[in-house]
């Protein structure tokens, strides 16, 4: 078993709709694809609608005391929103 804490996924969607959670990744590094897929489904489910673009994704990472934030561009949400269809 690794001891690692899992990055926190934020994702904004074009609506104002946002998601945070945790989101397990074998190695503890930020997993994109994952985590708008998982923002997809957390979207579903509190609207019952298809979610609408997303707007902004990032990785939150606590290490001790210190948070990083991995923010993401527009052309590696688009590509990672593509994959996790």
């Amino acid at each position: 078993m690794t001891s690692h804490n899992s990055p926190t996924s934020v994702v904004a969607f074009a609506d104002g709709e946002i998601t945070r959670m945790t989101t397990w990744s074998a190695n503890g590094k930020p997993d994109l694809r994952r985590g708008i897929k998982l923002a997809r489904h957390a979207y579903r489910q509190r609207t019952g609608k298809e979610p609408p673009a997303i707007a902004m994704a990032q990785f939150e990472i606590a290490d001790g005391a210190t948070v990083t934030t991995m923010q993401f561009t527009p052309d590696q949400i688009t590509k990672a929103t593509n994959d996790a269809r």
